[in-house]
């Protein structure tokens, strides 16, 4: 074999490892990079804050705000939803399970539309579908038309979600890096607490139709915020898309949830003592296989692909997928408290629906607060110091509330309870996420940034199921709404929902332990 044939079969290998492999890939590359190469300027080394930074981001966060409020934001109308369209409670819930549901589907095409497009065409389409949801959310005559309202509105926040902390990310100075973290941290914890505040609110002194109209001001200053602000950083990609991928990414995600949504069916359908409990089974079963085989093969063809959806080798970071599942379940505990707290409160604890609101208020203003804090105690200790405290006392709040929340129990301690939550759930979210992206490399931070926002908005969607499964099991075959028995079976049932998310936080201490235990 001549020396030009060897040299070729071999640069042929290092290309094909280099596909299986692009974290490797990476590492590998930035250092024959010059120091002006294009992966150094991804992140600004820059300490000054540029305003048009700081406008930008604001631009974002305040779409993102409205997306994600709105998310809990209909659980306490529920009862006035329900009378109004004359629809159950399984129905019901797909508001709120929905419109994770499409953010989810979404986000994973942020890396994509990143390295394709620029950043204003994006955050305009993002823009417009928030602007058209609420437009139609307002005028809403019938219940399917409500649900296309909101999962127009998840499509654009899963667009706009994953764009501001990609902006972050890469445009941010490195010495403010957790403190920028924090803040698009804050307002993903944030938002959906305040959803069940600002929906108390809606239902007592208003019309809930007139909260879609409401947000529309606001849109429009993040719509003209953002065309002047949003700066071009890095160069565009010919970067492709294969719809198969999007296809089997898409089916699986949806026959996973309807999954969920059918197994709890049937586990309630069981503890009532109905005939059709086995096969509403059988019907999950047979969705869930088939959510396996569908997210299976887009693994297998994205590992293959030149230029995938998503670029999996980030996955290869025993930091980042430790981090990632602390993320996940972090958000699962906040998005079920938004669920099942003004459900419960309204009825298992006899609350109003402005007090089944405000409940959660005091706990969301201190995250709001304590957000961008955590993020710079981030950039000045390192994440050793200040995160088993606050995982700490995230554990200590879901603990309490698994213990002294149940029959007999009143709503001030559910808010006693969440504010303990809220005080150590603020002072970790953000920095688990910038903890987990920290290790990747700036050509893929895209990519881990996709990941961390499609799992943490699924496990909204499976939240839901959750949590109206605990609700369900224990209401079934208690009465009507109202009566004493039915009651009784709401507390007993919020009681076993906040002992599901009190094992959700002992999870992500242990995850995120077991990443801090990782050799970088």
């Amino acid at each position: 074999m001549s020396q030009s044939t060897a040299h070729n079969i071999s640069n042929q290998k290092n290309s094909q490892d280099d596909l299986r492999h692009p974290m490797q890939s990476a590492s590998n590359t930035i250092a024959t990079m010059s120091p002006g190469s294009r992966n150094d300027r991804l992140v600004n080394s820059d300490d000054r804050i540029q305003p048009t930074l700081v406008l930008s981001i604001v631009a974002m966060g305040i779409m993102a705000f409205i997306g994600i409020l709105t998310e809990t934001l209909t659980n306490v109308l529920f009862p006035e939803l329900m009378a109004e369209f004359h629809v159950d409670t399984s129905t019901i819930q797909w508001l709120t399970t929905g419109y994770p549901l499409m953010v989810s589907l979404v986000t994973p095409l942020s890396s994509y539309l990143k390295r394709k497009y620029p950043l204003k065409n994006i955050f305009l389409t993002a823009i417009l579908l928030c602007i058209a949801g609420c437009l139609i959310a307002a005028c809403t005559l019938n219940f399917p038309m409500l649900m296309v309202a909101r999962l127009l509105q998840g499509a654009g926040t899963g667009i706009a979600l994953p764009l501001m902390f990609n902006i972050i990310l890469e445009q941010s100075p490195r010495t403010c890096m957790g403190m920028f973290m924090g803040i698009g941290g804050m307002i993903v914890a944030v938002a959906p607490a305040l959803g069940p505040t600002v929906g108390g609110l809606v239902g007592t002194f208003m019309p809930w139709r007139w909260i879609f109209a409401i947000m529309l001001p606001f849109l429009l200053v993040s719509l003209l915020l953002g065309l002047k602000n949003i700066r071009q950083m890095a160069p565009f990609e010919d970067a492709h898309i294969n719809p198969l991928h999007v296809l089997l990414l898409a089916a699986g995600f949806v026959s996973f949830v309807f999954a969920l949504d059918r197994g709890g069916a049937a586990i309630t359908a069981i503890s009532a003592g109905d005939q059709g409990a086995a096969g509403a089974c059988a019907i999950a079963v047979v969705l869930l296989c088939g959510a396996v085989v569908l997210l299976a093969l887009f693994v297998v063809l994205s590992r293959r692909a030149f230029s995938p959806l998503v670029r999996l080798g980030v996955l290869h970071s025993v930091k980042f997928r430790w981090h990632l599942l602390a993320y996940v379940l972090l958000q699962f505990v906040t998005i079920g408290y938004g669920y099942m707290i003004p459900n419960a409160s309204r009825l298992g604890f006899g609350a109003s629906v402005l007090a089944a609101g405000t409940i959660v208020l005091p706990g969301a203003l201190l995250g709001a607060i304590m957000g961008p804090v955590a993020g710079s105690l981030l950039d000045k200790f390192g994440p050793v110091r200040p995160m088993p405290v606050a995982m700490a006392a995230a554990l200590l709040g879901t603990v309490l509330m698994a213990m002294l929340i149940g029959p007999g129990s009143n709503v001030i301690m559910i808010g006693v309870c969440y504010f303990v939550y809220m005080v150590g759930f603020s002072m970790c979210f953000a920095n688990t996420m910038t903890c987990g992206i920290a290790p990747v490399h700036p050509e893929f931070k895209a990519d881990g940034n996709a990941l961390f926002n499609t799992f943490q908005q699924l496990s909204g969607a499976v939240d839901t199921t959750v949590m109206s499964v605990c609700r369900g099991i224990a209401q079934s075959g208690h009465g009507q709404v109202g009566s004493a028995s039915f009651v009784a079976a709401t507390q007993r049932g919020a009681h076993w929902g906040f002992i599901v998310l009190a094992l959700a936080v002992a999870g992500a201490c242990l995850a995120n332990f077991r990443a801090f235990a990782a050799k970088r």
